[in-house]
């Protein structure tokens, strides 16, 4: 499905203000992963939310010109990683590089025929449902089929640098 946005104004605040100002939107960093015919491939991504809970479904916001866009499409399902704090690395890592040695040494695992990563924060494994094409990205809407949670706290990005946030037992002092 493909939305038409005729009807919106043109935009007015340059690329590199934008870019700027939503850095200082904190988000979580996940890894986008799904399975080909050659082998597992995964994309870093912040526009990633829950969506319902009923059916338990999850959005996700891809690059439309992205090869990871195209192997899920292909697979039909996904997996969102939400990397701990421990695992920064990995952010770099599925946003750059040669797309087929992304996973290099990368423990993973496979979750109902989807890899994931080991270790995460929060790993939820879904089933395409629908794609919609919007502007230059394209969101994806998944209905979860397992989800778990970790020990290790997320990862943050913010100002387009990496960040702990401190355990949950950090709070409950205050």
């Amino acid at each position: 499905m493909t939305i038409d946005i005729q009807s919106m104004p043109d935009a007015r605040v340059d690329q590199g203000t934008f870019r700027r100002v939503m850095a200082r939107f904190p988000s979580f960093v996940a890894v986008i992963t799904t399975d080909t015919h050659s082998g597992p491939a995964g994309c870093t991504a912040t526009a990633v939310l829950s969506l319902s809970l009923d059916p338990a479904s999850i959005l996700v916001s891809l690059r439309s010109e992205g090869r990871t866009l195209n192997d899920i499409r292909a697979s039909g399902a996904f997996a969102v990683n939400v990397l701990s704090w421990q695992q920064r690395d990995f952010a770099r890592q599925f946003a750059t590089g040669d797309p087929r040695r992304r996973f290099d040494g990368v423990a993973h695992s496979h979750m109902n025929g989807v890899p994931v990563l080991d270790d995460c924060s929060a790993t939820v494994v879904c089933r395409l449902q629908e794609a919609i094409e919007v502007l230059d990205h394209t969101l994806l809407i998944g209905t979860a089929e397992r989800a778990t949670s970790g020990t290790d706290a997320p990862m943050v990005l913010l100002d387009g640098q990496s960040h702990r946030i401190p355990d949950v037992a950090d709070f409950r002092s205050l």
